[in-house]
């Protein structure tokens, strides 16, 4: 998974995949300081993958920035790249609107696929 610097942020575009539907998500940050992977609630919905209000868990995030409130669901068969996530804790948010992300990969996903961020090469790889 290859990344561009922007204004000093890793970022990244990703093939999202959910049930059978694609979308590409094309400006998602690299955040190891952030401990949960949010994607944006309506890029989310656009490929299906909707808000299960009846068995969500709300949870607010706090950092730098502030604090917001997100909806943290199990996510099964999803894939971001060739990385495939089944039974993945995911948090749902407005990212895009207030931070201007279509999502932010966290240090979750990096230390589920045992990933590595090589600046040197300007991709994340497996270990």
């Amino acid at each position: 998974m290859k990344f561009v610097m922007d204004d000093h942020l890793p970022l990244v575009a990703v093939q999202i995949e959910y049930n059978g539907n694609k979308k590409t998500f094309n400006n998602v940050l690299l955040d190891t300081g952030c401990s949960s992977t949010i994607l944006d609630t309506d890029l989310c919905e656009e490929i299906g993958l909707l808000l299960d209000l009846e068995n969500a868990i709300t949870r607010k995030m706090y950092g730098i920035g502030g604090t917001e409130i997100c909806i943290e669901q199990k996510v099964i068969g999803m894939n971001i790249d060739e990385f495939q996530l089944n039974n993945f804790i995911l948090q749902l948010s407005d990212v895009r609107e207030m931070h201007g992300f279509d999502g932010i990969i966290g240090s979750d996903f990096f230390i589920v696929n045992k990933l590595i961020i090589d600046f040197g090469n300007m991709e994340v790889r497996k270990n």
